[in-house]
């Protein structure tokens, strides 16, 4: 995936991509929220999807694309389940830096013990949303399947 690439390539091609999966990642949010399952664990009305509120989200799901991309570049396969595992990166920052500096404790388990794993439901689309926009973003070369064009 990717191969033949140039580096720049693999940065614009991850930071879109990575946007794309922080859509989904907010999609997950509101669907949790309306189906009930963020309010049985506990986690307030999700944020606004108005800017300058969603600005913050699609930024850093952009950041965190990039080093994916460049993931995914190197490898010859398995490419689906690195992306759908690579998730747990960006759900590591935020439990062990993000949610700290907030306030919320490590793993946010400051607020309520049923926080970490709303994160984890809401986070999980980000990886292979991620990897499938890397996938058709980069073209007749970046296919899924390795195959060649």
């Amino acid at each position: 995936m990717l191969n033949g690439k140039g580096s720049g390539e693999v940065v614009a091609i991850g930071f879109t991509a990575g946007f794309i999966g922080a859509v989904a990642v907010l999609i997950a949010v509101r669907l949790a929220y309306q189906t009930g399952i963020g309010p049985a664990l506990g986690v307030p009305l999700p944020m606004s999807l108005r800017p300058p509120d969603v600005y913050r989200p699609l930024v850093w799901g952009g950041l965190w694309g990039i080093p994916l991309g460049f993931l995914l570049r190197g490898l010859r396969g398995g490419h689906l389940v690195v992306g759908f595992l690579y998730f747990l990166a960006p759900v590591a920052a935020l439990f062990l830096v993000f949610l700290p500096l907030g306030g919320m404790g490590l793993f946010g388990l400051h607020d309520g013990s049923l926080l970490p794993v709303y994160f984890v439901i809401v986070n999980a689309p980000f990886g292979i949303v991620t990897t499938l926009a890397i996938s058709a973003l980069g073209g007749r070369s970046a296919s899924l399947a390795g195959a060649a064009a």
